[in-house]
């Protein structure tokens, strides 16, 4: 099972600024054979497929379909040019555990920072050489371990609005595609960190970014994330912004009016309540 080297680098940077961290250990849960039985295993919506030669910005709308089955993806990945994702392998008890198990190593310095871990989730990265993950951003919490193969991870400021603006993030926290637009000008921005097996990196809920597979090796990486109460709440005033805007308001960014903000949240909770209220009564 994994074991987090040395948890300093963490407890010093959560939740807020990117961390390296190292593992030891390993499972044989996570060869090519037991990820194929998984695949089989998930509803079809939990592994998506995409081709590896995506450039490095891209709209959801401009990706090419897969041709491949999960199986033939994992078993051809050396030469398949694609990468995959295992989503929510936590359903299967095996996996779950290791998940729990990378969790426990950091859940004394989350605890005391942000609370309890909500909505633990787990995923499997399987990627053929030279395969680029576009720019995007993600709402979680997120521990990323790289298993096999190196990878050149490139990350970016969460606060920096020229990325991802106030528009933006309403819009992805209200449904809209994870995949950020830039210029190379601003992709330049970004840190770039080289991923060995063992090697992983602690990336703060909505920091964008991009990754390539370096060398000839396909890169296999296992993703464990959470959310905090924090980080829903500003997932919940981003989508009530997304509204109001709708409706023609300019509303201030989560977290610079704390007092508006609950005014926000009692407003929209309320009206939701009532809308619940009225839609349940008989005609």
């Amino acid at each position: 099972m994994f074991d987090l080297t040395d948890a300093t680098a963490f407890g010093k940077s959560y939740p807020d600024d990117t961390a390296m961290l190292a593992f030891g250990g390993g499972t044989p849960l996570l060869t090519r054979k037991r990820l194929v039985g998984l695949a089989n295993s998930l509803p079809a919506d939990l592994v998506e497929f995409n081709p590896g030669n995506l450039p490095i910005t891209v709209s959801p709308d401009n990706v090419p379909t897969a041709d491949m089955s999960a199986t033939e993806v994992i078993e051809k990945i050396g030469s398949a040019n694609s990468w995959m994702v295992l989503r929510n392998i936590e359903r299967d008890p095996a996996y779950a555990n290791v998940m729990e198990k990378v969790l426990d190593t950091v859940s004394d310095v989350v605890s005391r920072q942000t609370g309890p871990m909500l909505r633990s989730e787990a995923f499997v990265f399987i990627s053929s050489p030279g395969a680029v993950t576009p720019f995007h951003m993600d709402e979680e919490h997120n521990i990323l371990i790289q298993i096999e193969g190196r990878k050149e991870f490139n990350i970016y400021s969460q606060h920096d609005r020229d990325l991802a603006s106030q528009e933006d993030l309403e819009a992805f926290h209200s449904g809209a595609h994870r995949n950020l637009d830039a210029s190379d000008e601003k992709l330049a921005r970004g840190k770039a960190i080289t991923m060995e097996p063992g090697d992983a990196i602690y990336v703060p809920p909505l920091a964008p970014h991009w990754v390539r597979v370096l060398g000839d090796e396909p890169s296999l990486s296992l993703s464990i994330t959470w959310r905090s109460n924090a980080s829903q709440r500003s997932c919940y005033l981003h989508q009530i912004n997304h509204e109001l805007r709708a409706q023609g308001g300019n509303p201030a960014f989560p977290g610079r009016n704390p007092v508006a903000d609950q005014l926000k949240i009692w407003r929209a909770s309320g009206k939701r309540r009532l809308s619940r209220l009225l839609g349940a009564q008989p005609a």
